[in-house]
């Protein structure tokens, strides 16, 4: 990569970034004012995925991928937080812990077989 590059590069990735931002507050504002009990980055990420099931998929997934494949590369680092909160609260888990196992085994599988009906969607539209 030339040094010319890089400041477009990065350009792109702050916008990929700004533009996942912005569906994630939107999200956030959509939950405020629907007063909903879904995340509201969990709407703005099902509403980029709206956006993605569009014919503005190519031009969307263009400008996100930059910023998508660096997040994802550091994505266990944001869930330590989350095993830190677990391992803290360890005693009040205890009293749960066959509900909590039901639910995670529960959890695993149906997102294994979404993720596995996604996986193979998408493999078949890619090979037509």
């Amino acid at each position: 990569m030339s040094e010319e590059d890089r400041p477009n590069r990065v350009a792109r990735w702050l916008f990929g970034l700004g533009v996942l931002v912005a569906f994630a507050a939107g999200g956030n504002a959509l939950q405020a004012w629907l007063d909903l009990p879904i995340p509201g980055s969990t709407l703005g990420m099902a509403l980029f995925l709206v956006v993605l099931a569009t014919p503005l998929r190519r031009p969307a997934a263009t400008f996100i991928a930059p910023a998508a494949d660096s997040l994802i590369a550091v994505l266990p680092l944001l869930l330590v937080p989350l095993a830190v909160g677990i391992v803290g609260s360890f005693g009040d888990l205890a009293e749960h812990a066959l509900a909590l196992a039901a639910a995670l085994v529960a959890g695993w599988l149906v997102t294994f077989l979404t993720a596995a009906f996604v996986a193979d969607l998408l493999m078949r539209r890619t090979r037509s």
